[in-house]
């Protein structure tokens, strides 16, 4: 029998959450982002196409790959990292790379949360459409012809 600790779990959603701003940091300042890769993936093909000058956003990156890579396949989470210090190393790197509108953007209204809204409105708009058409169906479902249907005529 397997127990996790605490200190596990909390390992575990500290390398999601810092991978997940690495995802939107990405989305953030353009460089594309594949949802398929592994972490170990998208961690080496940020380092080989987007922080090779930065030995310290290389380090970072790979630390921060490692880490989800570890929480998500691993019994054991990496522990003991600083990942948000890794975190703002590769966002460093990646805003030094970056134009100066990316990074107004980035920092004024990133594209992450822009896609996330969209999302969201997407999502609600969906439900909306679909309850309606479910109210339609049952409103002519219920309809007065059907229970004048079986009177007799005049």
């Amino acid at each position: 029998m397997v127990v996790v600790a605490v200190d596990a779990d909390r390992a575990r959603a500290d390398a999601h959450a810092a991978w997940d701003e690495l995802l939107d940091t990405l989305v953030d300042f353009k460089v594309p982002v594949d949802r398929t890769e592994t972490p170990r993936a998208t961690a080496d093909r940020l380092v080989r196409d987007a922080v090779t000058e930065d030995a310290g956003a290389v380090t970072a990156a790979r630390l921060l790959g490692r880490a989800e890579e570890r929480a998500r396949y691993a019994r054991d989470p990496l522990t003991g990292e600083e990942l948000h210090p890794a975190l703002r190393s590769v966002r460093g790197a990646l805003a030094a790379r970056a134009n100066r509108r990316t990074r107004f953007l980035a920092a004024v209204l990133p594209p992450s949360v822009l896609l996330r809204w969209k999302t969201a409105i997407a999502d609600t708009s969906s439900g909306v459409v679909a309850t309606t058409g479910r109210i339609r169906y049952r409103l002519l479902r219920w309809s007065p012809r059907r229970l004048l249907a079986g009177r007799p005529a005049r």
